[in-house]
């Protein structure tokens, strides 16, 4: 086996879908998966990759020392390091912190948002990948955010 078959099949990577966000521009949220939200699918998890599918519209990717990073529909963002960040319709707006937007749902599907001035609509899904290893150096290695375009080439089929 090659090194890099080798690394790739180190990672070992469960998950789960944990909630369905619907926008409307002007909005702005605080965004991180915790520990304790994926217990109920991950009983220990050691680390954290969040990530968010943009389904419709668009939206910016806020680190606090970085510039914006601008997402499509048909994008999926990926957070290895699994740092908090802000999503948004526009810079420059005061988040709301997102535990206070959740609502379950009675019939098992994923947690739902439902937020926004009535403008420009944006729905993404929310999830995470998550692993019992402390540290993998594959994950340690990867930027901070990772961009996927599901538009086109063979990913998109």
């Amino acid at each position: 086996m090659d090194q890099l078959s080798e690394l790739l099949g180190s990672v070992r990577l469960t998950g789960g879908v944990f909630l369905d966000a619907q926008f409307t521009a002007p909005w702005c949220v605080t965004a991180n998966m915790s520990p304790e939200r994926s217990k109920p699918f991950l009983p220990n998890p050691a680390q954290l990759v969040g990530f968010h599918v943009v389904i419709e519209g668009e939206l910016l990717v806020i680190f606090a020392d970085e510039p914006p990073i601008k997402a499509r529909a048909g994008e999926i963002l990926l957070f290895p390091g699994n740092d908090g960040h802000i999503l948004g319709s526009a810079q420059g707006l005061t988040p709301v912190r997102t535990g206070d937007l959740i609502r379950p749902t009675a019939d098992g599907a994923p947690a739902c948002i439902s937020h926004g001035g009535g403008g420009k609509a944006t729905h993404i899904i929310c999830g995470f990948l998550g692993s019992e290893e402390t540290y993998n150096p594959l994950i340690a290695a990867l930027p901070r955010v990772l961009t996927l375009d599901l538009r086109e080439g063979l990913s998109r089929d």
